[in-house]
């Protein structure tokens, strides 16, 4: 019986020696962020609106329509830190200005408010969204032809935000960010805080 539980404590001894073992190689700290995900998380990004208005115009014009001018202008601020999680804070509007007739001046408003949050993963050269909670965002568009207000917006304008339905291309260099959500037309320029 002795042996038996001279035994049973050795296994013991051995067992508690074999976790703290394991407890040392698993310190509980991450490995530090290297590559795409060192240059993107950790900071907080401004999306750049000239940029953005300019790009806009772009896709309209190759889409057929008769642009005479886009804005872009107000905040929108993208807050990635070092775990992944997302606060995508939105206060802007994009303004577009088309003749479609020499009488006929169309002014389409698309307003972008409100508040969403997720995480969002880095694998290669793709951020992956995750538990997205886009509800705290609206996106509003009101449009008028001189002056007088349109039941139906002519001209659909390219999608200009992100979520989780599709990946997100990413390139990063310094305090320049570009987004591209996979199949869309916008990719867009953001800046280091």
């Amino acid at each position: 019986m002795f042996h038996r539980r001279l035994a049973i404590l050795a296994g013991s001894s051995a067992l508690l020696l074999a976790l703290s073992g394991c407890s040392l190689l698993e310190s509980g700290e991450k490995e530090p962020l290297t590559g795409l995900a060192a240059c993107a998380q950790g900071h907080t990004w401004n999306l750049n609106f000239e940029d953005l208005a300019a790009k806009v115009t772009a896709e309209l014009q190759n889409d057929g329509v008769p642009v005479t001018a886009v804005t872009a202008a107000g905040t929108q601020s993208l807050e990635w830190d070092l775990q992944g999680h997302v606060v995508l804070t939105t206060d802007f509007d994009v303004t577009v200005t088309a003749t479609p007739a020499a009488d006929q001046t169309i002014t389409i408003v698309e307003h972008h408010e409100g508040t969403a949050t997720g995480a969002a993963y880095i694998n290669g050269e793709v951020a992956i969204p995750r538990k997205w909670d886009g509800s705290g965002q609206n996106i509003e568009t009101t449009g008028d032809n001189n002056g007088a207000p349109l039941e139906t917006i002519p001209w659909a304008l390219p999608w200009v935000g992100i979520d989780d339905s599709v990946g997100l291309q990413l390139t990063c260099d310094g305090d320049s960010l570009t987004i591209h959500p996979r199949g869309e037309k916008i990719t867009q320029l953001w800046t280091r805080s």
